[in-house]
């Protein structure tokens, strides 16, 4: 035996020492995350519903988004377990859910191409997912929990057993209740089920099924119609292929910078090239392009759905290739994840001087039970000052219908949430905030062309129940009128 094989046939026999160091690879991945809070207005968004839903509301009800509910519950969850609105813990189960993707990824390289190409498909992934802007790196938001679920339904449904086809199609449904997009994996998954399965239908009526079945549970914890409308039915114009003012830009920039972070990935892709035997994975990345396209927004964390199934046909590749030229794509792995694994630590410790100048106004100017409204895109507000929105909802570009990547007008009120704002008016006349924040006084994140007056029943609302009594920032600040004193 030389010295060559020896490391290589004691990680094989001992595949959980290789396990231990991914999911330590991992966790060093996402340490800018536990020294930051925000990365991405996601979070805030998110961290919203967590609040709400931990103090006993209800999604879809009490408080409103146009996602999917397992994100919410997460946030809940750590709420409740660490008695604080912290979101260093989710960064945490972020970076758990990127470990365990990795290895869940590594197993299913490694029963298809051997212990190295499982090797070189978990890191990876890792890399990939943080060679990314910082934001898109090491958030936790919609795209970073729904990885685990994701990676799991593509290796499971390669099994080609009965039982793996159910737990293919349950991951499905858990990865789409995560992240509505991976909805559109149930094709890869059914068909892999399928061509490993023996070429039987029922196992892919089987992923079909159990996908079904498991979204369809959700309605045991939140109303079904409501979470049917605001995830899927009401959110047309966000998945829509359309109108955007910058496309060819912020798409150029996005597979720039995606192109720039895994060029040695795809460079391992090539050199596998085509085989029938990966035809269900090219499936997978193929639905991974079509998620990352809906919308034409072209967020960075959007290549989550693609790294999966790409890095799986790279770890293939890798395993076919020199040892000369491994060593090298090491140093192209690396160096671009390095590179943005520091500048997460970058990043400002703490938010804009407007969005903490309102949050400390609510903070200070309301009682922990009552609730704010802010017209524009600012959760964070929400978040920090531990204040319910008022309206329902954490943001309201749904009524209004801005949407990142479009045009801003009022043009844009067509691509509102159907029932947005009727909903939205029901819930301020039902549960009247005791501020109201009007953002688009300032032009905050683009607001000046959402002024309340495009919503005349708002206008009239404000007229009638609340006074101005401050300017924070630029941001008009209304008072109930019934809480003034004289």
């Amino acid at each position: 035996m030389n010295v060559e094989t020896r490391p290589r046939l004691a990680w094989s026999r001992a595949p959980w020492i290789g396990g231990l160091a991914i999911v330590g690879v991992a966790l060093v991945a996402r340490i800018p995350g536990y020294f930051h809070q925000l990365f991405d207005p996601d979070e805030a968004a998110i961290a919203t519903l967590g609040m709400v839903t931990a103090r006993g509301g209800e999604m879809y009800r009490d408080v409103l988004d146009r996602k999917p509910p397992v994100p919410a519950f997460v946030y809940a969850g750590s709420f409740l377990a660490t008695g604080t609105r912290d979101l260093r813990p989710l960064h945490v189960i972020a970076a758990l859910c990127l470990a365990a993707s990795a290895v869940i990824l590594a197993y299913g390289a490694r029963r298809a191409g051997g212990a190295r190409a499982g090797w070189w498909a978990a890191g990876l992934l890792i890399a990939g997912a943080t060679a990314m802007m910082p934001k898109d790196a090491q958030a936790a938001n919609f795209a970073h929990l729904a990885l685990l679920p994701g990676t799991a339904a593509m290796v499971a449904a390669r099994a080609g057993t009965r039982r793996s086809a159910i737990a293919a199609g349950v991951l499905v449904g858990v990865a789409t209740l995560t992240r509505q997009t991976w909805l559109i994996g149930v094709a890869p998954a059914a068909f892999a089920a399928w061509w490993w399965g023996g070429r039987r239908w029922e196992r892919a009526v089987i992923v079909v099924l159990g996908t079904v079945a498991t979204i369809g549970a959700v309605a045991l914890v939140v109303p079904f119609g409501p979470f049917w409308h605001w995830t899927f039915a009401g959110d047309a114009s966000v998945v829509a292929i359309g109108e955007s003012s910058d496309v060819a830009l912020r798409g150029g920039i996005a597979v720039e910078l995606f192109v720039l972070g895994n060029v040695a990935t795809l460079w391992l892709v090539a050199c596998r090239g085509w085989r029938r035997r990966d035809v269900d994975i090219w499936l997978w990345l193929a639905t991974g392009l079509v998620a990352f396209s809906a919308g034409w927004r072209f967020f960075g964390h959007y290549w989550y759905q693609v790294l999966p199934p790409l890095c799986l046909l790279a770890g293939l590749g890798a395993a076919a290739c020199s040892r000369t030229l491994r060593r090298v794509l090491v140093v192209a792995v690396a160096a671009p994840a390095i590179a943005a694994w520091v500048l997460g630590f970058t990043l400002p410790s703490a938010p804009g001087p407007t969005v903490a100048g309102l949050a400390r106004y609510a903070a200070a100017h309301t009682s922990p039970g009552e609730r704010v409204t802010v017209w524009g895109d600012v959760p964070e507000v929400y978040w920090l000052s531990g204040r319910a929105p008022g309206g329902a909802m954490v943001s309201s570009d749904f009524v209004t219908g801005k949407s990142a990547g479009r045009t801003d007008g009022p043009q844009r009120l067509a691509d509102a949430t159907p029932g947005a704002r009727s909903t939205f008016m029901k819930s301020l006349e039902a549960h009247p905030p005791q501020l109201f924040f009007d953002t688009s006084t300032a032009g905050f994140r683009e607001y000046r062309s959402y002024p309340v007056t495009l919503v005349p029943e708002l206008a009239q609302f404000l007229r009638r129940r609340y006074q101005p009594v401050a300017t924070i920032h630029g941001v008009r600040v209304y008072r109930l009128r019934s809480s003034i004193a004289p």
